[in-house]
């Protein structure tokens, strides 16, 4: 089960430059065609492409607007604006005149954050003076200087000792978390005084402003600050105001300058001269047609279109079914797939929710996992505008990965709790304990033994499955370089990948056969095992070389890493176990002071136990299939495929 990136072609196109602004505006509605470079020696024959004259005007634009928009506020009204050409743009630009003030309302709330922070440092220090009873004047000195500062209680002693050894300074301090200390001393003894605060991890608080009492001072502050808030809520009132009439036309004209800007930023990969100009690109083999009519339509006939013969490797299209397009993320993240090999999305995203829920294998703690799952996909797709979760913990989140990110880990964690849920059933466990109506069609602790022959033979399957995609793949590379030295170490590496697949089944075999397994436990199987080993290896030496000899051991290893699904699942298993066997002693012996203990373990066990059925099973999935299985086959370091096109948002493609 796999799917090959859409196959690509590579074209080029050559008109007049009389159609090049309308090939232009075709080929970016048609939005399927990844443009590079025209090749260096059509660019000798024509020419390098060109910026356009209006390119740095409409450049400046956008930033201009761009700067707009983002000093608004984004209060999208729904509506969207079309325009006909730059010269219709330019004309709703001329009628917007909220440009200056806008600019003006966020300088002056700059300016207001900036002396508030001003006022409340300074109120802070005048706060420290008042609880010392000391008025600001009283430090007005030409001779001697003074810091107002706060220290770790820890340091306090030390640098109280410090302090007290000077003769020539003065200081008080208070006690509390943070010690507060005011030290008046010579100008000449500053630098001492500075190394000593540092020395000790000192905070030094601001105060510039000492003409008068603390008092009045702190009065005069505070009526500023209130003056500040009042000012400030107004500005913002009016700048909320103008976000609302202007911010989608704003919003939309940044949009139109910035396809402009692409439209005209494209031309520098073209070729041309005074009269013709050519492109070229990739393209969907299956839409050579259409992009023959649109640019037919667009030149009048007027143009010559061939396929590219290229060395190049074409860029990568995925395109999954829907249903399963957002495992793609999970593949990305590893690497994106090269355009000529397998694409493993499929194969990720039904073998690893099974994986996942294999490992939890429990209906209760899925159906717990299930909720969180939900939970946090609504929680990062539409987020509240007011949280309970501490900012540093939504940072933390962040930090890790974007709610984008968050949002495809939350649905392939639903597909997982849901199989968690079916081999939940099937091993009859519910937070540890088994419904008394049926009986697990496999017990895990019971039958762990099954469990762990079941895993082996998963590692064995799943790793030759790698090792076939991975010759076929090393078959479509020898065929697209053909009679190169390329295509002859494909063919090899091909070669090499069949004699891995007799290897793993000789020592599946012959392990089998030490193991005394009783379908396996014939000398026929053992000789079966060492001459595939032999003819497995022999394979491999010619196809791969000398080093692959080092490697020949990892195979064994490979397969049995996924017994590991049954350790993660026992593990948990016999965990739940053991919380819930503890409940039931207590209760049986009838200690209210153990019953309350056991029910705290219970509670604190199985949310611990949950915790680690949300990562691990996650971790060790994933490692399976990027370690064990990728590494058979999957070469990844894709280029991605960049269609020549734009979304809109604000506004709508102009009407022909």
């Amino acid at each position: 089960m796999a799917l090959r990136p859409v196959k690509l072609t590579r074209v080029l196109i050559i008109s007049t430059n009389d159609y090049k602004g309308e090939v232009i505006e075709k080929v970016h509605d048609f939005g399927m065609m990844h443009i590079e470079n025209v090749d260096p020696e059509i660019v000798e024959s024509l020419g390098p492409g060109k910026f356009p004259e209006d390119y740095k005007k409409i450049n400046d634009l956008l930033l201009t607007y761009r700067s707009l928009e983002k000093a608004l506020i984004p209060i999208n009204n729904g509506k969207r604006y079309r325009f006909r050409n730059f010269d219709d743009l330019q004309e709703n630009i001329n009628k917007l005149t909220v440009n200056d003030r806008v600019f003006k309302i966020k300088e002056e709330l700059e300016s207001i954050k900036t002396r508030r922070r001003y006022l409340e440092n300074e109120t802070e220090s005048l706060n420290v003076l008042k609880r010392f009873g000391i008025d600001a004047f009283n430090l007005i000195s030409q001779t001697v200087s003074f810091f107002i500062f706060r220290i770790d209680e820890n340091n306090s002693e030390n640098i109280i000792n410090e302090f007290s050894k000077k003769s020539n300074i003065s200081f008080k301090y208070s006690k509390g978390n943070m010690y507060e200390f005011i030290v008046v001393f010579p100008r000449s003894e500053e630098l001492e005084i500075v190394e000593i605060i540092n020395r000790y991890k000192g905070v030094v608080l601001s105060l510039n402003e000492l003409d008068g009492k603390t008092e009045e001072l702190l009065k005069k502050h505070l009526e500023e600050m209130k003056s500040l808030s009042e000012r400030e809520s107004n500005l913002k009132k009016e700048l909320e105001e103008i976000s609302r009439e202007y911010y989608n036309l704003v919003a939309a004209i940044a949009e139109e300058l910035e396809i402009l800007s692409r439209k005209r930023e494209i031309m520098q990969k073209f070729a041309e001269s005074g009269n013709v100009f050519a492109l070229s690109g990739w393209i969907p083999e299956r839409d050579i047609g259409r992009l023959e009519e649109i640019i037919s339509s667009a030149t009048k006939s007027k143009y010559i279109m061939i396929n590219e013969g290229t060395v190049e490797d074409p860029p990568t299209l995925l395109e999954n079914p829907k249903t399963f397009r957002f495992f793609e993320f999970f593949i990305k993240f590893y690497s994106l797939p090269h355009s000529l090999e397998l694409d493993p999305t499929m194969i990720f995203a039904v073998v690893f929710p099974i994986f996942f829920g294999l490992m939890i294998g429990d209906v209760g703690y899925s159906l717990i996992i299930l909720a969180f799952s939900i939970w946090l996909y609504r929680r990062v797709t539409k987020p509240p505008r007011k949280s309970m979760m501490p900012k540093s913990m939504r940072n933390f989140g962040r930090s890790m990965m974007s709610n984008w990110s968050w949002s495809m880990l939350a649905r392939a964690m639903v597909v997982g709790s849901l199989w968690g849920i079916v081999f939940g059933i099937l091993f009859n466990e519910y937070f540890g304990l088994s419904l008394p109506y049926y009986s697990a069609i496999i017990d895990p602790i019971r039958q762990a033994s099954k469990l762990l022959l079941l895993t082996a033979w998963i590692g064995v399957i799943y790793v030759n499955y790698g090792l076939i995609l991975g010759a076929i793949n090393h078959y479509v590379y020898s065929k697209v370089y053909a009679n190169t030295e390329e295509g002859r170490k494909h063919r090899r590496e091909m070669v090499g990948r069949i004699g891995w697949v007799i290897l793993s089944w000789g020592f599946t075999f012959f392990g089998l056969w030490l193991l005394k397994w009783s379908l396996f436990y014939s000398f026929t199987f053992e000789i079966s095992g060492i001459i595939f080993i032999v003819t497995g290896s022999a394979v491999i030496l010619y196809g791969e070389g000398g080093y692959a000899v080092m490697e020949m051991a990892s195979i064994i290893s490979h397969i049995l890493s996924f017994t590991r699904i049954m350790g993660v699942l026992l593990a948990g298993v016999i965990l739940a176990y053991v919380l819930d066997d503890i409940v039931i002693k207590a209760l049986h012996y009838h200690v209210l002071l153990h019953m309350i203990l056991a029910f705290i373990i219970l509670i604190i066990g199985h949310a611990t136990n949950i915790l680690i059925a949300i990562f691990e099973p996650g971790i060790q999935g994933a490692r399976l299939h990027y370690v064990e299985f990728f590494s058979k086959f999957f070469r990844g370091n894709g280029k991605p495929f960049q269609p020549f096109t734009s979304v809109r948002k604000y506004t709508e493609k102009p009407e022909k």
